[in-house]
């Protein structure tokens, strides 16, 4: 028994080193302030919960100064509780926190207390539901319910209301509610004891009035909305002050009460923008635009949909709800005869549709389509062909629309199967080892004269120095850093842009450009093929891995050098998985 608990000491030790390295690239960096540094866990804990949701860069500073004391001091609680935080932080500020609950999960799995390992579960599944995989948070919530019960009914109780958020998604609001005034009344009575907790009461009433809006009681959204803020002040705890302040514009928006539900949701703005809450900032300026639509206020009205629009899809989220703003702009641009505004407007609905499709957020009974599918693709067509030719024949006009549809759905199936087939190339090909394929596509270096063969661009002694720094770039993978230009290496490497430039062309037979992305993805093939888990991260959380900045340029440069996307590549490398597990 002895020699037992002795290797499970060491084992722990090891992994805890291991997870100092794995993330000594984030922490080398980190300094804790001489204000802070002194302070106790309770203290910091104290300040964490008090700025969280309020200014949730703060909270993640704090985060990152108990995991810091906590290793320096080996106290296993804190540094479990440092990951949470962390994670939650993290996810809070639409950043990625899985690497955090991921190893909270992997150092929690084997031990048993009365929070873990079933609050490292609950942190992932949040994560999961705040990217809309509801069905993979729900797996989460499922085994952190399992491990609760009977033993913490804080988190059984607590998992109750995580579930009543995924119902509330896939628009279930009958049963959302019921089981958020269970966890509402279960905290609530815990207020009259010693082991009250504040912020999980607050939270609770929240959770209720934001339900009753939902089902489109208003009025008794507003009851708990006037309990939330006054339990607000009364415990001095800010955290959900601002998004009772929402809800409540939102219940004056439906009660037809436009002014006063203006002066809520305006007032509300800094707090939002301080917290980088894009979702709930793209929800607010697509009630304030529909409420100065009401009041007759078009020109504004548009400003606050262009707003809400520049936000519903910042990092890849889209909230449903403000979809019929993009008709409500259609509708404007069709009127002022700004055809390329409309034809703008268009795309970005269908494109809202196919994530809502895709993302199964809302059932599609929620969503009232007052454009038809075909009926945008019709006037989508008619836009494109006012704007290439407006003397066009009617009939023609008709007859090329339908072509170009037919045309659509042809090339559509043709892009989809020659995806699949690049993604089951590009496996077979890593399997051997062989490099990547290029795709057709690809324009290829033009040739160099025959005359100018001979002459080297760069004397032999600069090429070679250049070829051993380029090749130590490569293998220390710093081409896996952001924001990567011709000029920065080029300082790194001791050159200028021009010589670095002419060697890359004469040494790799590509521009720089060409360069790096064959380099990132060469590398994300391989991790993506060898690591599971690394597939179930969102294509922006892998873009942000390898060096880019948005998920659009990190597809694109896949693409271009795979042939395929990420994403259909990641799906095949699934089914694979699956049929070896049949």
């Amino acid at each position: 028994m002895a020699k037992s608990t002795m290797l499970k000491k060491k084992l722990l030790f090891i992994f805890f080193l291991w997870q100092n390295l794995f993330f000594s690239q984030s922490m080398k960096c980190f300094h804790i302030p001489d204000s802070l540094r002194k302070k106790s866990f309770e203290q910091l804990i104290h300040d964490y919960n008090k700025v969280l949701r309020i200014d949730n860069e703060r909270a993640e500073l704090y985060a990152n100064i108990i995991l810091n004391k906590a290793k320096k001091e080996k106290n296993n609680d804190q540094i479990y509780d440092g990951y949470y935080k962390l994670a939650h932080a993290k996810g809070l500020n639409s950043e990625n926190g899985h690497p955090y609950a991921d190893s909270l999960i992997k150092i929690t799995q084997k031990v048993n207390t009365k929070e873990y390992p079933a609050k490292a579960y609950i942190i992932k599944g949040i994560l999961l539901n705040n990217e809309f995989k509801y069905k993979e948070a729900l797996n989460q919530y499922i085994k952190a319910q399992s491990l609760s019960k009977n033993k913490n009914l804080d988190q059984f109780y607590y998992v109750k209301k995580l579930v009543g958020i995924l119902k509330t998604a896939t628009d279930e609001n009958d049963e959302a509610l019921l089981l958020f005034l269970e966890y509402y009344q279960y905290e609530k009575k815990k207020m009259q004891t010693n082991d009250k907790d504040i912020k999980s009461y607050i939270g609770s009433i929240f959770s209720v009035s934001n339900s009753y809006n939902k089902n489109k009681k208003y009025k008794e959204s507003k009851l708990y909305n006037k309990i939330g803020l006054v339990e607000c002040k009364k415990y001095n705890d800010y955290s959900q002050y601002a998004y009772f302040i929402m809800s409540e514009g939102i219940s004056e928006y439906y009660l037809k009460n436009y002014t006063i539900a203006h002066t809520h949701l305006i007032g509300i703005e800094k707090d939002l923008l301080k917290n980088k809450n894009y979702a709930n900032l793209s929800i607010l300026y697509y009630y304030l635009g529909k409420i100065n639509y009401k009041f007759n206020k078009e020109n504004k009205a548009i400003q606050y949909f262009i707003k809400s629009d520049s936000l519903s899809f910042k990092s890849n989220d889209f909230v449903p709800i403000v979809r019929d703003q993009y008709e409500i702009l259609i509708d404007y641009y069709k009127k002022n005869g700004d055809e390329k505004k409309q034809l703008k407007f268009i795309n970005k609905l269908f494109y809202a549709d196919s994530i809502i499709n895709n993302n199964k957020q809302y059932l599609s009974k929620y969503i009232y389509k007052k454009y038809d599918t075909s009926i945008l693709l019709e006037d989508k067509e008619r836009i494109i062909s006012d704007l290439t030719n407006k003397n066009s024949i009617l009939y023609w006009f008709l007859g090329g629309g339908i072509l170009f549809i037919f045309s659509l759905i042809y090339v559509y199936k043709r892009r989809i199967k020659e995806y699949q087939k690049q993604a089951d190339l590009l496996i077979k090909k890593s399997k051997s080892s062989e490099v990547l394929p290029t795709p057709p596509t690809v324009v290829k270096n033009p040739k160099v004269p025959s005359e100018e063969k001979s002459k080297s661009l760069l004397s032999d002694e600069k090429l070679q120095s250049l070829k051993t720094k380029l090749e130590h770039f490569e293998k220390s993978k710093k081409f896996l850093r952001k924001n990567i230009t011709t000029d920065s290496l080029a300082k790194d490497l001791g050159t200028n842009r021009d010589y670095l430039s002419k060697s890359v062309n004469e040494l790799k037979g590509k521009n720089f450009s060409q360069y790096l992305n064959e380099l990132r993805i060469n590398y994300i093939v391989q991790e993506l093929k060898d690591n599971e888990k690394l597939r179930k991260h969102t294509i922006l959380s892998i873009a942000n891995d390898i060096g880019y900045n948005n998920s659009e340029s990190f597809a694109n440069a896949f693409k271009k050098v795979t042939g395929t996307l990420p994403s259909y590549f990641i799906k095949v490398l699934q089914e694979q998985v699956e049929k070896q597990n049949d």
